[in-house]
């Protein structure tokens, strides 16, 4: 492969304010993500100053080593965080209007009011947390992420779309874990992970569910997404398949009901949806 361009000072997507990254880091993870996603075989960046690429194994070894050296979550964290900088749209699966809006329509279907409080847990850059923070009275909206970079972002989104005014609280996982410690005390009427289990190994979903009720009235609902299996797989670094009997299996072990909502649901990509809640 010829050598690539890549920028040192910008993202594919011009996102607002978006951060400068150094040109090598840069490039080296741009061209792997682009042979994860199968977008492209060289390097997508069209910008100065150029920088080298060469094929596969720079950046393959890299991503690699940092999952071998580093726990899963500091290392999915970190990963994430080098995507936000290449593209924030992309870094959180892509489809930005399509699954942000289907996010949106599929709650307030399932009766969501401005006056409700909502956790969006694994927030991301905001693909469906922009259209929440519109909607839902001021103060209403928590999110809260594993990557500062998609955080970070999000902050930049919510100033340039001009959503201060309804005062949304963006949270960092700084003990990256699913204990909910930011939230002590508070809870809240409806909680989603969209593409936050697809992600996660079996230990972090246990680990949700031991917490989760802390955040949750006796009304609140708890709807999540994942990738179904007839068994546990791992199919990537950083993807996941789960036979459904597992949630299940952790909804009675924690004294929650879950209900199968994949059939409302229609993700273009096929994820299931579930529908947490607390037994009467």
């Amino acid at each position: 492969m010829e050598p690539g361009r890549c920028p040192a000072n910008s993202p594919t997507r011009s996102g607002p304010g978006s951060p400068s990254v150094p040109s090598s880091a840069a490039c080296r993870f741009s061209y792997l993500f682009c042979l994860a996603a199968n977008e492209r075989r060289s390097c997508p960046m069209s910008h100065k100053p150029p920088c080298s690429v060469k094929k596969g194994s720079l950046a393959q070894s890299e991503v690699e080593g940092l999952y071998k050296s580093k726990s899963y979550l500091e290392a999915y964290s970190e990963h994430t965080d080098a995507r936000v900088e290449r593209d924030p749209h992309l870094a959180v699966g892509g489809q930005w209007e399509e699954i942000g809006i289907l996010q949106f329509d599929f709650l307030v279907d399932n009766g969501l009011q401005p006056h409700h409080r909502l956790l969006d847990i694994g927030c991301g850059t905001l693909r469906g947390g922009r259209h929440f923070i519109k909607y839902v009275n001021p103060g209403n909206y928590a999110g809260i992420d594993i990557s500062p970079k998609a955080i970070e972002y999000g902050k930049q989104l919510v100033k340039q779309e001009g959503l201060a005014e309804k005062q949304p609280r963006l949270f960092v996982s700084t003990g990256k874990d699913l204990r909910f410690k930011a939230f002590a005390g508070e809870v809240f009427d409806y909680l989603l992970a969209q593409s936050v289990f697809t992600h996660l190994k079996p230990e972090h979903i246990e680990e949700c569910f031991r917490h989760i009720g802390r955040t949750m009235k006796q009304s609140s609902v708890f709807f999540f997404t994942f990738n179904e299996a007839w068994e546990f797989k791992q199919t990537g670094l950083k993807d996941f398949r789960y036979p459904s009997s597992f949630f299940w299996s952790l909804a009675d072990e924690h004294g929650f009901k879950l209900e199968d909502r994949s059939g409302d649901y229609g993700h273009p990509k096929g994820q299931h949806m579930a529908m947490l809640s607390k037994r009467p």
